[in-house]
């Protein structure tokens, strides 16, 4: 990795309230943020809140803060200038123990935040198995009720089934009944007609000669006519 890279890598770092509740960046803040002689940074908030009033623990680490050079506000953005000049006149073994120790609370603060990411996604896991395992025994609640359903259309069916099967017979019964009553009423209606043309072949109505019919004529043509002779 080139000097350009760690560079990047630095720059993409942004410092984070260290309290897990509030968590945000640091770095556009207009307020200052507060930092510990501990090695943990808090916005404008949470630090007055947690660290308004010496003496003060950390809320990270529970470490006795008494001394007013225990918490300072720090300008995360200061003018280049100021960075150039902030260690002017110092001790050379004391600049580079500044060095050594700002250096240390970047890699402290990159430890930190790894481990809170850490912690979400083991907390994000844990989430997600116990999900799993509650849509699981959903699932399984459902397929078991879908199998009973199954098993009760099923058992609807073959209900069905068996009364259409009883249905069908006493049908036919009724159709063959039906049948065998049409039949016998045409039976009877054949059999009184052969009847009948059988006894007009066996007793032919006699037959009258034409010389033996008299006449028809009217009642007072039958009667003899009387004379009318005198007066009464």
């Amino acid at each position: 990795m080139t000097l350009d890279d760690e560079n990047n890598s630095v720059q993409r770092f942004v410092l984070k309230c260290n309290v897990s509740a509030c968590y945000q960046e640091l770095s556009n803040m207009i307020d200052q943020p507060w930092i510990t002689v501990c090695g943990h940074i808090f916005c404008a908030s949470c630090g007055l809140a947690e660290l308004g009033k010496l003496p003060a623990i950390c809320p990270i680490c529970c470490h006795q803060l008494t001394s007013p050079f225990d918490i300072i506000q720090s300008e995360l953005n200061p003018p280049s200038h100021f960075v150039e000049m902030v260690l002017m006149g110092l001790n050379p073994n004391d600049c580079l123990e500044a060095a050594r120790r700002g250096i240390s609370f970047w890699q402290s603060q990159s430890v930190l935040q790894l481990n809170s990411s850490e912690n979400n996604v083991q907390n994000t896991r844990s989430q997600i198995v116990e999900m799993q395992s509650h849509y699981e025994d959903k699932v399984a609640t459902m397929n078991r009720e879908i199998f009973t359903l199954r098993e009760e259309c099923q058992r609807l069916k073959e209900e069905n089934s068996k009364s259409q099967h009883h249905k069908t017979p006493v049908s036919a019964d009724r159709s063959n009944s039906n049948t065998q009553e049409q039949q016998a009423v045409a039976a009877t209606k054949v059999s009184t007609n052969a009847t009948g043309t059988v006894k007009k072949q066996l007793y032919p109505r006699p037959s009258i000669p034409l010389q033996h019919i008299r006449p028809t004529s009217s009642r007072n043509d039958s009667l003899p006519q009387r004379q009318f002779l005198g007066k009464f």
